[in-house]
């Protein structure tokens, strides 16, 4: 085996295979665990019987037609590879056929499988078979799958860390040397702005300006604990908490500090002008400074600072004091070798228990895996955090927060603008200037992905926060969990990694991501056929389609409960209302057999607004009776859509019912027991029960009605104070009126 040095610039990746005796135990542990999985699994999945069994049901998605599917779509998918010249060795598709689970998961996940098992082979090529076959087949899986979403241009990440968009073509199979790991260098190269040899330039003469200047003194403010005292016996005394300390320092001049002072501008125009260069430098003292927290609101003002940054940004790009341009993203192979090699660090015990190491298992199942190998950050970028992580035990996973000038990225650049070694986007850009929200969530995802833990960014009501993979070290078991949140939970949070499991991909709520982990949970296997079994409903044809959804549904879910993907399949082609309402009976059939009520709370939630949209968004019974039937089974259902009540009550009796019913729900609930989360809940029903009131005379007259309802009790009264209940003021200014008092 060969060996490879920790702190190389350049290390060859092969050397990075470890034999199976050396495997570290947890790695051990966990592929006995997964044997011991796929065997359970694979006794206990759902069949739909001998081929007579499936002849009676006729229902294309039984465990006899998955194999079938998967047959089909090895051949075609071979026959592309041939159609195209492209040639894979016997044992490599020999490996693939001999693992069930990795069969379903190449040839089954995607309508177009070819990208998959292409991907597959070409970091087996660049890495080895010992890694993809052997040490981190699931972390191959999760990367062939996710970048099988890049090609044709269409990135499924959700964001993009890096400079390059990734690939847009098939991947390389040609045979080529494995994969030597480069983290590339500083990209500056420093030019002399003093050269005699030429005629120096403006860009010369800024630098030279910044450089040349006496430097300035600034407050550097850091946590510092006492000196170690000693006793008589030379035994150190516990030292003190760290406290605050605040040192001036001097440095070289900055452009940010010229943008910050006029009596800086003035020096500096004149120091142009004497060389040639005439220039206007107005940005006003103080405007924009390295402290600035609030948002520039002269336009014009901001137009000349922005201006001045990008003067001194130019100056120190052409002057390589900054990067000319952002680094590349890596390549899969480079990705996925970088993240093996940290794995593969060996930390002494006590330096392993300081640092949570691992933080997350590498050869975990691929579903939980693909927020990582989404991550396209630069490998300079990575590796400068990995070392401070490495070396120091550092975590930082929040910066500087710096207000509303953070809404404005052109007064928050020009606000610190300045020598570094890397370019906007960037993770240490973004400790540098600061930011909000947005800036906070990024620094944490990213941080949480280089350490290797599935992360990324998520939005809330005006917030951003971030959500990762977790595992339970005693358990095993997955989950997916949030962190920065603040104007709410799971239930407000949509994650920015997409969710490519229906083979379309985009953002989706959060609770779409944890229903991966607790899939996987379940079984690898059973929520791989879950997926294909999504691939197989895409393909039925539309009789079966229209006719069987709720027994597709009933079979994807006794399979695996969280077959979120195949559940959403049946749904957007149920052929009308009624049939996809009963969908949900379906699903809350099965999975009340799962689970105990008020588990999962979130997943049901989930499914039955899901539902109910998609009954909104059909057409409308025109019967009274239909109407009568499907606000019976929506009650049932705890319908929370306000629209599609309000739209099932007009069709019942029209205004009159929807007036009523709207009534008889307001008093329902200051008749019960009244919480900040029920007020919440009508809040918004009441929200969508005006947006279908068509004239703002109307709306008013309604208002005015619902509030009969709140007579002398207008309060909302908590454990922690009484107020205004927010539905009151809300329809008070439905109705123009003025808020009522309430006592405490």
């Amino acid at each position: 085996m060969r060996s490879h040095m920790v702190d190389s610039r350049r290390e060859a990746f092969p050397g990075f295979a470890a034999t199976p005796m050396m495997q570290p135990p947890r790695t051990r542990r966990f592929r006995s665990a997964l044997t011991s999985m796929l065997a359970v699994a694979s006794a206990t999945l759902l069949h739909l019987g001998p081929a007579a069994a499936q002849s009676k049901t006729q229902l294309p998605w039984g465990q006899a037609a998955i194999n079938a599917y998967l047959r089909t779509a090895r051949e075609q998918t071979l026959a592309a590879c041939a159609s195209k010249s492209l040639s894979l060795p016997d044992d490599f598709i020999a490996w693939i056929d001999n693992d069930a689970t990795l069969r379903a998961s190449v040839y089954g996940c995607r309508k177009d499988p070819l990208p998959v098992l292409l991907q597959l082979r070409s970091l087996e090529i660049d890495l080895g078979e010992d890694i993809v076959r052997r040490d981190y087949t699931q972390l191959a899986l999760a990367f062939a799958i996710q970048r099988s979403y890049m090609v044709s241009g269409k990135k499924a990440s959700g964001w993009n860390d890096g400079a390059a968009a990734g690939a847009t073509a098939l991947a390389d199979i040609s045979q080529r040397p494995l994969l030597l790991l480069t983290i590339p260098a500083d990209p500056r190269q420093r030019v002399n702005t003093k050269d005699e040899s030429r005629t120096l330039d403006r860009d010369d003469h800024i630098i030279n300006f910044l450089e040349d200047h006496s430097p300035i003194e600034t407050e550097v403010m850091s946590k510092e604990r006492p000196p170690l005292e000693y006793d008589e016996n030379g035994v150190a005394k516990k030292r003190g908490k760290a406290v605050k300390i605040t040192r001036k320092v001097q440095r070289t001049l900055a452009g940010a500090d010229v943008i910050a002072s006029i009596d800086l501008q003035q020096e500096f125009q004149a120091y142009l002008k004497a060389h040639g260069h005439d220039l206007a430098l107005d940005c006003g003292n103080q405007v924009v400074h390295w402290k600035s927290k609030a948002a520039v609101k002269d336009k014009q003002q901001r137009a000349r600072i922005r201006a001045a940054h990008e003067l001194f940004h130019t100056a120190y790009r052409n002057k390589g004091r900054m990067p000319a341009e952002r680094d590349r993203a890596p390549t899969p192979a480079e990705s996925m070798a970088w993240l093996i090699r940290n794995d593969r660090h060996e930390f002494t015990p006590a330096q392993k228990a300081a640092r949570k190491w691992p933080r997350f298992p590498l050869n975990a199942p691929w579903p939980v895996l693909m927020m990582l190998a989404a991550d396209d950050q630069p490998l300079r970028e990575r590796e400068e955090i990995w070392i401070k992580f490495r070396d120091r035990g550092k975590f930082r996973t929040y910066g500087e927060y710096i207000g509303g000038i953070a809404q404005q990225f052109d007064m928050q650049s020009a606000r610190r603008v300045s020598p570094i070694a890397f370019s906007y986007g960037s993770i240490q850009m973004m400790w540098k200037d600061g930011g909000v929200c947005g800036t906070m969530g990024n620094i944490g995802a990213r941080t949480y992905r280089i350490c290797g833990v599935p992360s990324s960014t998520a939005g809330q009501p005006g917030h951003c926060a971030l959500v990762r993979m977790d595992v339970n070290p005693r358990t095993g078991l997955f989950r997916c969990i949030g962190g920065q949140y603040a104007t709410g939970g799971d239930e407000v949070t949509s994650v920015h990694a997409r969710w490519n499991y229906d083979d379309v991909g985009g953002r989706r709520p959060m609770v779409f991501h944890q229903s991966i982990a607790w899939g996987v949970n379940q079984g690898l296997p059973s929520f791989v056929d879950t997926l294909i079994m999504r691939r197989m409903w895409e393909q039925a044809d539309e009789t079966t389609r229209q006719k069987h959804g709720r027994r597709f549904v009933r079979e994807a879910m006794t399979k695996n409960p969280f077959a979120l993907a195949a559940v959403l399949g049946a749904l957007n082609t149920a052929p009308d209302g009624k049939s996809a309402a009963s969908l949900l009976d379906i699903f809350n059939q099965r999975f009340d057999a799962f689970a105990k009520p008020g588990k999962y709370r979130l997943y049901r939630q989930q499914v039955r607004d899901l539902v109910h949209a998609r009954v909104l968004a059909m057409p409308a019974s025109k019967s009274k009776g239909a109407a009568t039937q499907l606000l019976s089974k929506l009650q049932r259902q705890d319908c929370k859509n306000g629209r599609l009540l309000a739209r099932t009550w007009r069709t019942m009796g029209g205004e009159t019912e929807f007036d009523r019913r709207t009534i008889a729900a307001a008093r329902l609930y200051v008749a019960g027991a009244r919480t900040n989360a029920t007020s919440k809940q009508l809040g918004n029903l009441i929200r969508a029960w005006e947006r279908s009131i068509k004239g703002k005379g109307k709306r008013k007259q309604w208002a005015e009605k619902i509030l009969t309802a709140f007579a002398g009790k207008e309060a909302l009264r908590t454990k922690r104070r009484t107020s205004l209940d927010p539905v009151v003021a809300q329809l008070c200014k439905m109705a123009g009126r003025d808020l009522p008092m309430v006592g405490k």
